[in-house]
């Protein structure tokens, strides 16, 4: 998925919005860091009550809309804590945004098929900056030192102007709309 957003890119931001985030989610999911939010016994104590508020016809799209997973702003969370904290910071300078920002755009697309409170702008940083994180993930886990993903973030062209557009789009001072 990586591969086909740097060599053979959608037309449409959106496209490749929706083609980076799958891509971190699987990645999330392959590397085996998945944590339950609850462990199996408090979270079945917690739906069986909420099943009980629900009327019996609609019971069961209900249980099967009530999850146990991490919500994609954890994986994506996940995923900037495992490569080196000092190149993520050279990345972007704000974790929280980027995951937050990433996640609403994602959950715009996929449920309104539109993001009208995300710049064209904006969408091309999340998509680059979320291909970084990847990429840093991948990266790690063949074991490269983090001195060495520092200096690929430094000194790669693509990387040095994805970092400059994180800074300009996903920083803090940007208020959300």
């Amino acid at each position: 998925m990586i591969l086909s957003l740097r060599y053979a890119p959608a037309r449409y931001v959106e496209n490749n919005l929706l083609t980076v985030v799958g891509a971190a989610e699987v990645l999330h999911r392959g590397l085996g860091i998945d944590e339950k939010p609850f462990s199996a016994a408090e979270f079945k104590a917690m739906r069986d009550a909420m099943l009980k508020q629900v009327p019996e016809e609609h019971q069961g799209r209900f249980k099967a809309a009530i999850r146990n997973d991490p919500t994609l702003r954890d994986r994506l969370y996940d995923l900037a804590a495992r490569p080196d904290q000092d190149a993520i910071a050279r990345l972007m300078p704000d974790v929280d945004r980027w995951a937050s920002r990433t996640t609403k755009a994602r959950n715009d697309l996929a449920h309104e098929g539109k993001t009208p409170n995300h710049s064209f702008d904006e969408l091309i940083a999340i998509v680059e900056v979320t291909t970084a994180v990847v990429i840093l993930n991948v990266l790690h886990e063949l074991g490269l030192p983090g001195e060495r993903q520092r200096e690929i973030l430094q000194q790669h062209p693509q990387l040095r102007v994805t970092a400059s557009n994180a800074r300009e789009w996903l920083a803090d001072r940007l208020a959300d709309s």
